[in-house]
């Protein structure tokens, strides 16, 4: 990184703009800018000679560089996304994004370093020593360093400060992936490693950005390129004493495409950017110590067996630390597999019955130190390995309760299904109670200590999957206590759930846009969670108040028993409501579907009992994708869309654009005054627990949770 050598501060035209500004001393480290102040600050620092060129997003003298692969236009105007035809505003909608590379001041090289050796996928895709060294030694490729920093901004308090703006976190993080998606474009001729590593961290940008088409176009790009990348390297290998390292370093970054190749093609019509040829014949990572060192070893592939390239009776090493979160993310996979090709009517209890099988192999043939006990992740973070861990065992968890839900799906959505016969038969349903339960505890409780044990100075910024491995585990208890399924001595286990959960998908949206909605609806789930414990303790208290001798159930024989006094309420049809068809004046739909089950009292929070007021119920519930379930049907669109429909884009962003809190606001100043209230407006929806778990079990079967999770259906 060469700079133009500067004049000292007491020189006249040596004083960059910023200290003239402030009438301040400007001193230069070794004559080079940045200044102190402008280093310490995190500013970019330039002299008067340069404020045209820097007016204008043009690159400083100081900060050029002399290869041409880096000379860059002045400026690009990002194209109005889809939050300028009416949906949030999006991180690049509208910006002009200069793409001169920051100078890499002391604080930015230090955020840089902590990606690599603490940030997931970072910390275990990338080959620690070099990556480090060649920061330091300034020889880094800059596609990479723009995505480190595209990482690092969402952890860190003072580029968000600088970078971020309104946008907060996510602006920051747009800041440097447009500069680094740029230079990304510019390689595509010949990719180099870091050029295919740094895609990588972008897709992750933009899936965390609720940008789902340029997510998931950005995998596809990265498979492209890791595949030309293998074939030139192959033609190319020599004696070369790192070439180990380089073959691992090509390793890992394949299996990491192949990882966000499972999270983004979770839903029907997302097709595999890697076919499993691509991935057959591939070693799976080996330890971290064999890699950080470069020594040689010889480790499995995804099936079991040896590569081509091993010698014949050489001995495998163990598979390493991101090898087994390759097995436990292929594990998962299968899970949603099951999910995405089964119906009501296919499915089949004894596939679920051998995906968990699978499931709790790989969780007894984990090492030692991986094992799920007490007190084992406070050693993990003790260590530095704490998100290594909690990663394997999300993926576990969250798998563990897909498989579970599906079978309980199956068997409330019969139509002969009751609450009584659940109860009647508790002893076959209590174990697949009980591992959700016991699963979803693991999930927060890991989040919980890893939030605990993170450095003071720095945001907590869980990755994507943790995220949404909290809000399974949240939404999923939360539904089993409001159905009735779980028993009542679990309540305030599923509440302190639901509440952890609540608040790190809360926190989690402040720096990954994609969770947004997933807080919405645990927001709802919430409420009504404590409006029905609330109504359990004042039953309870009028029981006993009455002195009955046989006191029912809080939570749910005592709605079976007392019948609520406005018989003909009957359940909204969420599924009729358009966003736009109930005006100010006009009333919603009443009328229950001929397809849904008809509305059942156990555990309806918001009945009427015994004298007390109702809850005011609205149509139209948030759904996990961000919509309302009353206003698109947020399945994944596999066929062309029905008559009349709105354009295919324009109904993908109905579906993955959320209500803005302005919006929720207002609606709910509108309930205040008497106004009938759009179905929009999640946070201002209150409905009964029966409401809530018929539209969430249609939700489930309709993958709505799977779409979400990916940033909405493309």
């Amino acid at each position: 990184m060469s700079s133009v050598v500067r004049s000292t501060a007491l020189r006249a035209g040596g004083a960059c703009v910023r200290c003239r500004k402030g009438k301040t001393k400007c001193v230069y480290e070794n004559g080079r800018a940045p200044c102190k102040n402008c280093a310490k600050g995190m500013h970019e620092c330039y002299l008067p000679s340069e404020s045209m060129a820097h007016a204008h997003g043009g690159v400083a003298p100081s900060n050029r560089q002399q290869r041409p692969r880096e000379s860059l236009p002045s400026e690009r105007i990002v194209p109005a996304s889809a939050g300028d035809r009416g949906g949030p505003p999006s991180v690049g909608a509208s910006r002009h994004v200069s793409t001169a590379n920051e100078k890499l001041t002391p604080e930015l090289l230090q955020e840089c370093e902590r990606v690599i050796n603490k940030t997931l996928p970072a910390c275990v895709a990338f080959h620690k020593p070099s990556c480090l060294q060649q920061l330091k030694n300034a020889t880094m490729e800059w596609t990479l360093v723009n995505a480190l920093l595209t990482t690092a901004a969402r952890h860190s308090p003072a580029m968000i400060r600088r970078y971020g703006g309104q946008l907060g976190g996510a602006g920051a993080a747009e800041h440097f992936a447009q500069k680094a998606g740029q230079l990304v474009m510019q390689s595509l001729a010949s990719p180099c490693l870091a050029d295919i590593q740094a895609l990588c961290l972008l897709v992750i940008h933009e899936w965390g950005c609720r940008e789902a088409v340029r997510a998931y176009i950005y995998l596809g790009q990265a498979a492209r390129m890791i595949q030309m990348y293998r074939i030139v390297s192959a033609q190319q290998r020599n004696s070369d004493p790192d070439q180990f390292l380089q073959d691992e370093s090509f390793r890992r970054t394949l299996w990491l495409i192949y990882i966000l190749d499972c999270f983004l093609t979770s839903s029907p019509g997302r097709r595999p950017a890697l076919s499993t040829h691509d991935v057959l014949d591939i070693a799976l990572p080996c330890a971290d110590m064999n890699f950080n060192f470069g020594s040689p070893v010889v480790v499995r592939t995804i099936s079991g067996v040896a590569p081509s390239h091993a010698e014949p009776g050489a001995t495998l090493s163990e598979v390493g630390e991101f090898g087994h979160i390759v097995l436990a993310t292929r594990a998962w996979r299968n899970v949603v597999e099951m999910m995405t090709t089964t119906t009501l009517e296919t499915f089949s209890d004894t596939q679920c019955l051998a995906l968990e099988a699978d499931i709790d192999t790989l969780r007894q043939t984990l090492p030692p130190h991986f094992a799920d006990k007490p007190g084992q992740i406070n050693l993990h973070i003790t260590m530095g390995s704490g998100y290594t861990y909690a990663m394997i065992h999300c993926l576990l968890n969250c798998g563990t309760i897909f498989v579970n839900r599906r079978r309980i799906l199956q068997v409330v959505t019969d139509e002969n299904f009751t609450i009584e016969a659940w109860r009647m038969a508790s002893h076959t349903h209590m174990q697949t109670v009980d591992r959700i339960f016991a699963a979803s505890h693991s999930i927060i409780h890991s989040l919980l200590a890893l939030e605990h044990g993170a450095d003071k100075d720095i945001m907590v910024c869980f990755p994507i999957f943790m995220l949404f491995s909290a809000f399974t585990a949240g939404s999923t208890v939360a539904y089993l206590t409001l159905k009735g399924l779980a028993p009542s001595t679990v309540t305030e286990s599923a509440s302190s759930i639901v509440r952890d959960s609540l608040r790190l998908c809360q926190d989690g949206s402040e720096s990954w846009p994609l969770v947004t909605p997933w807080a919405r609806h645990l927001t709802v789930m919430s409420k009504v969670l404590r409006d029905m414990k609330v109504l359990g303790r004042d039953r309870e208290a009028r029981e006993d108040s009455r002195a009955t001798m046989h006191a029912p159930s809080p939570h749910i024989k005592d709605d079976v028993a007392t019948p609520p006094d406005n018989a003909n309420n009957e359940a909204m049809e969420f599924e009729t409501v358009q966003p736009n068809s109930t005006g100010p004046g006009s009333q919603a739909p009443n009328a229950t579907s001929p397809s849904a089950p008809a509305p059942t009292i156990e555990g309806a929070a918001g009945s009427e009992v015994g004298g007390e007021t109702p809850l005011v119920r609205r149509p139209g519930i948030t759904t996990i994708n961000g919509g309302s379930v009353g206003a698109v049907d947020t399945r994944v669109a596999t066929t062309s869309p029905p008559p009349h429909a709105t354009p295919v884009l324009q109904h993908q962003q109905m579906k993955v654009d959320s209500p803005s809190a302005q919006s929720s606001v207002s609606n709910q100043g509108a309930n205040a005054q008497g106004a009938s209230v759009p179905p929009g407006g999640a946070d201002a929806v209150d409905m009964t627990a029966n409401e809530l778990c018929q539209a969430f079990e249609r939700q489930l079967l309709e993958l709505d949770d799977l779409a979400a999770f990916m940033g909405g259906g493309v």
